[in-house]
């Protein structure tokens, strides 16, 4: 076999193996929250866009609010139907989009590879954050 048929296996057998290896995801994308849209009704804050930031998220808005309500210490209602977050404080947009930046980085971004696409699971008493990106598991705090 000459050196030129060598060479032009050697590429065939590339271009086979760089067909059957996996695209990795490029680390460009960009993974954003989208930001809180409120109306304040007295002494009520009322977040509109909830359903839309809880399925960004991939999280159940049930656990969602949980983490809002614990941390404003306040009470607060999720109307399903509607898609609205009420919480029965007045609170500033700002610290609203604060809190969920700070639930984001706990319980949703992997601290392994720093990917969204995580999920949580109960296991027992303790909560677990699963990456479904590179697979790690990390032990959170319970909401």
């Amino acid at each position: 076999m000459s050196g030129e048929d060598l060479l032009h296996n050697y590429e065939k057998l590339l271009e086979r193996l760089y067909a059957r290896v996996p695209r990795k995801i490029s680390g460009t994308e960009r993974f954003e929250v989208p930001r809180v849209s409120i109306i304040h009704q007295g002494s009520h804050t009322i977040i509109r866009n909830f359903r839309e930031i809880a399925l960004r998220l991939r999280r159940d808005p049930q656990i969602l609010l949980r983490y809002l309500l614990k941390e404003l210490a306040a009470a607060g209602n999720y109307d399903d139907e509607s898609g609205i977050a009420r919480i029965n404080i007045r609170v500033s947009s700002k610290s609203l989009n604060t809190l969920i930046d700070r639930f984001v980085k706990t319980y949703v971004i992997c601290p392994t590879c720093g990917r969204p696409d995580t999920r949580i699971v109960k296991r027992g008493r303790t909560w677990i954050l699963v990456c479904e990106a590179c697979g790690a598991e990390q032990p959170v705090k319970p909401i």
